[in-house]
């Protein structure tokens, strides 16, 4: 049976009408969302008979086993809603009119995120991704949690995804007393709250010079968002062949695609699918994911790129997000793709990862395992979370439950992981050589495959043991529930596979795969399940290194990640020697990467003491670059070293109001409660953007005494502080959510101002109520005006969802410099020399703009003008150029000289 695309719309629907919740408290009332939802269940049963139900199935089954922990439990289970940063919006003049965020002071160092983490920074929601380009690049860390959330899309555009808010006390006040009234009194309230909304809607309408119609709000609050409405697609670049014969104007690009998907299904979707998925992409409606792009060795990234441009090009009206990495995420974006970056978690995102973790726990644990989860297990779990990455935290939460750690810390996680995913006759120390091998191998081929492994035929007792024949096809581990779908749709062996068990590596290989150690791709290559666990074994290799080569693999880029955990285990001065004596690059990553050694590094690590000097002192150079010193307060934390708060607080006192503000939000990140002191003291700088910083770094403290110096700054402050401190209360639910109750029907006018900002990143019922009633009902039209620009914003939404850059001739303030020279602006490479020009001739405040937008639209060719920029009498300008050639050396990929 073909692919019926009203049928599959139709049962999305149902999944996705049960899980969208903002108008969760009004099906009771409204004929609209009750009919809405009649027809999704109807839909349902109808698309469940349908043959397009299995694709879904199989979708779903890798979605939901597509995670670290796929032997314990479904990913929904577990998942923590991703959240996403866009990239700064395109350089342009300030605006005096549009209004200034408080979290303006906190800058957002991608692959050091640890300094803004904890912040509420204003994010995307997985919807929100949807109401900007329909092309994006996913860009992050491995670690980073990029895969899982392409996972979280695919199960939101199904429907198998509710994002549960968080616990809220205001609103289960109401909802007791709520149910202490009658029938006939709830449906007052209800009424009330119905009524309050529509007029506010109305008054709105009105402000803007529109028409307010009641039939087209219901039909927009019933619309399903765009990824319900597309056919999510999910590939893995290595399952992708292609060779530069195989797409043009002959061939169809999509078909690699369609072998892909293919290889991931059952046997009896993968007989249906190709038609469907042909159909659907020329109608523009496929969510194209793609993962693994720095997977890839570098000598398949040129190729995969051909054919990713040939495929946008050829279907460029469906939706794309591409994952890729930090550095080198420029062959990407010149596909047109507009980059967005995960949030990392924050301190409320650990806490419900660890909360969820210990209610699957306590239904999922295995036979003859501890299954209760005390009050000590979950501490240790909301403990001590800050500046470790979404990969850390899984192994954390599932070896702090299951308590089955060989050793504390990050190398008991990974032992643990690895033992959990052996087959179940062998140990890990008696495989743990041929493990490392493997992944020395992926790291420096990209892949493992047989061709390679043959040395370890019949080799040692693990080579004896995984040489018997196996009579289990499918092993069950004990602590891995016998539902759990299998990754890629597999029933069994397929005839390839039953033929590549021949040999021992053959039977070595399969057997890891199996047991879910390695994942099979397309060709007979194989990798690690994750890339930083086979990070994690290569470093194993160094053990026995001579100094010189652990040097050698320090400038390695394949070993970057590797170099982390070897620290874990093995003196690395060579290395550190290596790396500090490299020639500086723009970034300074021959420095700021051994952040991350000194992470993992023993606390008698003989260079941990100088290296904490060296990015002390980088910070607080009194000559130094805004960004190398942003990035050297960011890197500080990577470290996660108790020692660095001396350097904020010795920062604090700094004379120069950039340090003091970096030395704040870093006194914040780290949550220390000594901190408090100064932080109060900074509340009163000359300042505003340090006294900022202070207010948002007493609320991500965390500590009873910062929160009381964070009231005091809500109730006595300035207006820009009280604003601060009502938007970082609403990250902080237990305690922020009910000063924003209390705060907006205050009799203290600026107290309500304030709250509204606060009440504006909550979008709970209680809280949208609250907004309705300021708006109509405030006696101040101060209040009211803030009202109406928070209610503005959440019913005709924002100008954050993510955007590409535009090109140089469509940039207003370009077009008017050039016409003020009496020229038109040219287009294409005409309009890169206008901007150069700009760049060479402008005032200052144009040679700013200039070089900011050459970094930003990734102009390679414009280097050696970026250099000579450095040299401007203006500091702003020599900045503004600067940063222009990090963004050039992000987009790269590749180091670039460091200014002199």
């Amino acid at each position: 049976m073909g692919f019926d695309i009203e049928n599959f719309g139709l049962g999305v629907l149902a999944g996705w009408a049960s899980a969208y919740g903002v108008y969760r408290a009004r099906h009771r009332i409204s004929a609209v969302v009750r009919a809405a939802r009649g027809r999704a269940v109807s839909a349902q049963n109808y698309a469940t008979q349908s043959a397009d139900n299995r694709y879904v199935t199989d979708l779903i089954a890798l979605a939901e086993s597509n995670h670290l922990a796929r032997r314990l439990t479904n990913l929904s289970d577990i998942l923590v809603e991703p959240r996403f940063l866009p990239a700064p919006p395109p350089a342009a003049p300030p605006d005096d009119d549009l209004p200034r965020s408080a979290f303006r002071v906190v800058p957002v160092i991608p692959d050091h995120p640890y300094l803004h983490a904890p912040y509420n920074l204003e994010t995307l929601s997985i919807d929100d991704l949807s109401k900007g380009e329909r092309a994006l690049a996913l860009l992050g860390h491995p670690g980073s949690g990029r895969t899982t959330a392409l996972m979280a899309i695919i199960l939101r555009s199904l429907g198998r995804l509710k994002l549960e808010p968080p616990p809220d006390k205001i609103q289960q006040r109401i909802d007791a007393e709520e149910a202490a009234l009658t029938d006939k009194q709830r449906a007052v309230r209800v009424k009330e709250r119905l009524d309050i909304e529509q007029r506010a809607k109305e008054r709105l309408a009105l402000e803007r010079g529109l028409v307010f119609d009641a039939e087209t709000d219901a039909d927009a609050r019933t619309a399903i968002p765009l990824f319900n409405r597309l056919m999510p697609v999910y590939v893995h670049l290595a399952d992708v062949q292609v060779s530069p014969q195989e797409f043009g104007k002959e061939v169809d690009p999509a078909e690699p695609l369609v072998r892909a998907v293919q290889r991931q299904v059952g046997r009896i979707t993968a007989s249906t699918i190709p038609a469907n998925l042909y159909a659907r992409l020329k109608r523009g409606q496929v969510l194209l994911l793609v993962d693994g792009y720095d997977d890839l060795p570098e000598e398949e990234r040129g190729r995969q790129l051909a054919w990713l441009s040939a495929l946008l090009a050829q279907y460029p009206q469906n939706f794309t997000i591409i994952a890729g990495p930090l550095e080198g995420c420029g062959a990407l974006l010149k596909l047109g793709l507009a980059p967005v970056y995960l949030r990392p978690w924050n301190d409320l995102d650990s806490s419900s990862a660890a909360r969820r973790w210990g209610e699957v726990w306590r239904s999922a644990a295995p036979r003859g395992r501890k299954a209760d989860v005390d009050e000590a297990a979950l501490k240790r779990a909301l403990t001590n979370n800050r500046a470790l990455s979404a990969f850390d935290l899984t192994l954390k939460f599932w070896v702090n439950y299951a308590d089955d750690a060989e050793a504390p810390g990050v190398e008991g996680w990974l032992r643990a992981w690895l033992t959990r995913h052996l087959p179940p006759d062998i140990s890990l120390g008696v495989l743990l050589p041929q493990l490392i091998q493997m992944a020395v191998i992926q790291l420096e081929d990209g892949y493992i495959t047989q061709a390679r492994l043959g040395a370890l035929a019949g080799g040692g007792a693990a080579g004896a043991a995984l040489a018997e024949p196996s009579t289990d096809s499918e092993p069950e581990p004990d602590d891995e529930p016998s539902s759990q779908p299998r990754r890629r749709g597999a029933k069994g062996k397929t005839a390839p596979a039953a033929a590549e068990e021949t040999t021992a590596q053959a039977r070595l290989i399969n057997r890891l795969r199996r047991s879910g150690m390695l994942t099979r791709y397309a060709g007979g290559r194989y990798q690690f399940a994750h890339p930083l666990i086979a990070a994690y074994l290569a470093s194993l290799s160094l053990k026995e290194a001579s100094g010189t080569v652990r040097a050698e693999r320090a400038l390695k880029p394949a070993w970057r990640w590797a170099m982390p955990f070897a620290a874990l285990h093995t003196p690395l001065e060579d290395a550190v020697r290596a790396r500090l004596s490299a020639p500086p690059d723009v970034l300074y990553n021959h420095v700021l990467d051994l952040a991350r050694w000194t992470a993992y590094a023993g606390a008698d690590a003989p260079w941990r003491g100088p290296l904490l000097k060296y990015l002390g002192n980088l910070f607080l150079s009194p000559s130094q670059y805004p960004l190398l010193r942003e990035r050297a307060a960011a890197a500080l934390l990577t470290t996660r070293d108790r020692s660095v708060l001396y350097i904020f607080r010795q920062a604090a006192r700094s004379s120069r109001p950039d340090v003091r503000r970096l030395a704040c939000l870093g006194m914040g990140a780290l949550g220390d409660p000594e901190a408090v002191a100064d932080l109060r003291l900074l509340l009163r700088d000359e300042r505003e953007e340090v006294q900022l910083a202070a207010a948002l770094a007493l609320g991500v403290v965390g500590a009873e005494a910062a929160l009381d110096a964070l009231v005091e700054v809500f109730t006595e402050g300035a207006e820009p502080l009280r604003q601060a401190a009502a938007e970082t209360f609403a990250a902080i639910p237990d305690e922020g959510y009910p000063i924003l109750y209390d705060a907006i029907h205050d009799e203290d006018m600026m107290l309500r101002r304030a709250a509204v900002f606060g009440l504006r990143r909550v979008q709970t019922n209680w809280a949208l109520n609250a907004i309705y009633r300021a708006f109509l009902e405030d006696s101040q039209w101060y209040v009211r005006s803030a009202a109406q620009i928070a209610f503005q914003e959440l019913q005709y939404g924002h100008d954050q969802y993510v955007q590409s850059y535009p090109p140089a001739d469509s940039l207003p303030w370009l077009v008017n410099w050039a016409a003020e020279r009496g020229e038109n602006m040219p287009t294409g490479e005409g309009a890169h020399q206008m901007l150069l020009r700009a760049l060479q001739e402008g005032e200052p405040p144009i040679r700013q703009l200039a070089s900011s937008v050459i970094g930003q639209l990734g102009l390679v060719t414009m280097l050696k003008p970026l250099y000579g920029a450095l040299r401007d009498r203006q500091a702003e300008v020599r900045d503004s150029a600067h940063r222009a050639l990090a963004d050039l050396q992000m987009h790269l990929g590749r180091p670039l000289p460091a200014p002199t």
